[in-house]
């Protein structure tokens, strides 16, 4: 005789969890646990099934934890994605994944247990960007064990998870206030603001530029190479961001001196650097941003804001979209329009002001008497 059963175990916060059982010739089986009554009755349904075709007795899956789960996948992504790219994975799930979810076994995480842990994340105060980072993160790793049969679905479904939407452009450095930090600042930063907030490239694209990257005579900036996040030599992530960027005369001329300063370095000399092979340190490099603010008298903003002073200005020069777009190395040009879409807004208040003023008159133009 076959028996399926289930015990409800009440929680701290007044939610249930049933704990699905069975008992076939005297030997009992645990099933995991389920978040509702309706999910309990249909896993009940599914053990019944598997009971009438004998599959019931076929040997279980084996009981791999998280933790077992991730050493495999990590292993499998070292050969397929770049090096900054797997740092950030293991900064990840070992910040914020593992100590939460690491020593349970993947058939006994629900999505109840995958919805409590975002919203841990929410009370640490994580970013809605990070949070949603590591759900796509936690995601990957499940869906790869379902597809190695080691759980029979993922508990990632009917979720409330933050939303990674890329946040538009608000704030910038106007070119007088640029210009005002450029004055102020020390010979390490100068050069640097100016191939952000003249130039539009990342701070990571900044800093991993060497010297035969600047064609002074072509007027152009090659990214080639990135210095990462967690200090480490990368390639751009797309086709995309390996480009030329065009160099206006003013940053050639800056560019130009900081050259000749430090004794017409050798080409693979790296430009941002302390000794000339190891880039500075992002934390140093806002630190001497901020402190070259306050000395300008100019509000804070983010030294990567450098880089959206060069795009609205850009724009508000008449520069087309897809231009703009292949300069900032941007995938696609919808990005660039995500990103400067409040730009986009005040543009055209403005532009329908001309044309109200264009119609105003001729207006009075029809209304002349002849």
């Amino acid at each position: 005789m076959a028996t399926v059963y289930w015990d409800v175990k009440i929680l701290k916060d007044g939610s249930r969890r049933y704990y699905v059982r069975s008992k076939v010739r005297d030997v009992r089986r645990s099933h995991g646990s389920c978040r509702t009554l309706r999910e309990a009755q249909t896993l009940k349904g599914e053990i019944l099934k598997s009971i009438a075709n004998k599959s019931y007795w076929e040997t279980p899956k084996k009981q791999t934890t998280l933790h077992e789960s991730y050493q495999q996948w990590i292993k499998s992504k070292s050969n397929t994605v770049r090096p900054g790219t797997l740092t950030d994975y293991e900064l990840t799930f070992r910040l914020h994944i593992l100590p939460v979810l690491g020593d349970k076994k993947l058939s006994d995480i629900t999505p109840g247990d995958v919805q409590a842990w975002v919203d841990s994340l929410s009370d640490k105060q994580l970013s809605p960007a990070s949070i949603n980072k590591a759900y796509r993160y936690l995601k990957n790793l499940l869906n790869k064990a379902v597809s190695n049969e080691e759980i029979d679905r993922t508990p990632c479904h009917d979720l409330d998870v933050p939303s990674g939407t890329r946040r538009t452009v608000s704030d910038i450095l106007r070119l007088e206030e640029v210009q005002k930090v450029l004055e102020v600042a020390d010979e390490s930063l100068r050069p640097l603001v100016a191939v952000l907030a003249y130039g539009g490239l990342r701070i990571g694209e900044a800093l991993g530029l060497r010297w035969k990257d600047i064609d002074f005579e072509a007027r152009c900036i090659r990214i080639e190479e990135t210095w990462t996040k967690n200090n480490t030599w990368s390639t751009p992530k797309s086709s995309a961001g390996r480009r030329a960027v065009p160099m206006t005369p003013r940053l050639g001329a800056i560019l130009n001196d900081a050259y000749n300063k430090s004794g017409c370095p050798s080409p693979e000399t790296v430009i941002f650097s302390g000794d000339g092979k190891r880039p500075y340190d992002r934390s140093n490099v806002r630190r001497k941003f901020n402190k070259a603010l306050n000395k300008a008298g100019v509000r804070h903003v983010r030294i990567h804001d450098c880089r959206h002073t060069y795009s609205t200005n850009m724009l508000a020069c008449g520069c087309s979209i897809k231009a703009l777009q292949n300069a900032l190395g941007h995938s696609t040009a919808t990005l660039t329009l995500d990103t400067y879409s409040h730009y986009f807004a005040e543009s055209a208040a403005e532009a329908v002001s001309r044309f109200d003023e264009l119609v105003s008159r001729s207006d009075v133009t029809n209304s002349d008497p002849k």
